[in-house]
């Protein structure tokens, strides 16, 4: 797996490097501008989730929806996924297998799941690994325009919680949401604790974030937030998926401080009465985007 200069960014790329060979080369002719997933589950056909709809593919490379035409992914396929996507140090990803997933260079994530070996009720490690799902990380210029009316009056920054199910595109939004408020002159924070939101590579991110935002990675949303407002004396700090009772916590001391927070949260189509206990937890908030 390789690392690519800024200026030569593809947003496919470094998910494509960290593909086993066979099935990077089966997927090289597919339009990566709808591509969201690829799925490979040992033993079963290579599924590619797109935009406009779910495919199999085949071994040349074609998009099918008979299971008869697709290309069955291997147990070496599994293996060779696992050491593309760790860098042949599988313990070096320990706290990250653990969790389920292992972010790319680019803010794409790969899942895993398998054989699971637990302790004291907490996964400790995966036996053995039966699927890897690669989730595309996008940028979309301008995907916030329409609602950045309703976060701010170019003066006042409204608390923002953007709620929607998986997959609909909130870490996309906030990255847009950043770009526009740093645009704007404020002073943005970003709390990336799984290096989506600006995938940061050598110090860099690969998306346009505009020039007023400072991020930090790789540390929890709770303790992030806090440290941030500390020491960079944001206008704004935004993170995504909170859920944990530290992240309400650092949300309402931030709130005291008069500093605005942008965030997300998983949820359905419609605002459920947890959403609703969400909001109050966090003391309220000036607009709530679902």
């Amino acid at each position: 797996m390789f690392t690519l200069a800024k200026e030569d960014f593809n947003p496919g790329q470094e998910l494509y490097s960290a593909l086993p060979e066979r099935i990077a080369a089966c997927l090289s002719g597919t339009d990566t501008d709808r591509l969201m997933e690829v799925r490979l589950r040992c033993g079963s056909p290579l599924t590619v989730i797109r935009t406009d709809d779910s495919f199999f593919l085949s071994p040349n490379g074609r998009l099918t929806h008979e299971r008869g035409e697709a290309l069955t992914v291997t147990a070496h396929d599994i293996r060779r996924g696992m050491e593309l996507i760790t860098r042949c140090s599988v313990y070096a990803y320990e706290n990250e297998i653990r969790s389920g997933y292992i972010t790319l260079a680019g803010g794409h994530r790969v899942g895993i799941c398998g054989d699971a070996v637990t302790q004291q009720g907490k996964i400790s490690h995966m036996r053995s690994v039966q699927a890897l799902n690669y989730r595309f990380a996008r940028e979309v210029i301008g995907s916030a325009d329409k609602i950045m009316n309703k976060i701010t009056d170019g003066i006042v920054i409204k608390n923002t919680v953007i709620i929607s199910p998986p997959m609909y595109g909130k870490t996309t939004m906030l990255r847009d949401i950043a770009r526009n408020l740093s645009l704007a002159g404020k002073r943005v924070s970003i709390v990336d604790e799984r290096c989506e939101i600006a995938a940061l590579s050598f110090g860099e991110s690969p998306f346009d974030l505009g020039a007023g935002c400072d991020i930090l990675s790789g540390v929890s949303k709770a303790d992030g937030m806090l440290l941030m407002l500390r020491s960079m004396s944001p206008d704004v700090i935004i993170t995504d998926e909170i859920g944990g009772d530290d992240d309400f916590a650092a949300i309402r001391e931030i709130k005291k401080r008069g500093v605005s927070i942008v965030t997300s949260l998983h949820g359905g189509n419609e605002i459920q009465p947890d959403g609703f206990d969400v909001i109050i937890r966090l003391g309220g908030v000036g607009q709530c985007l679902n």
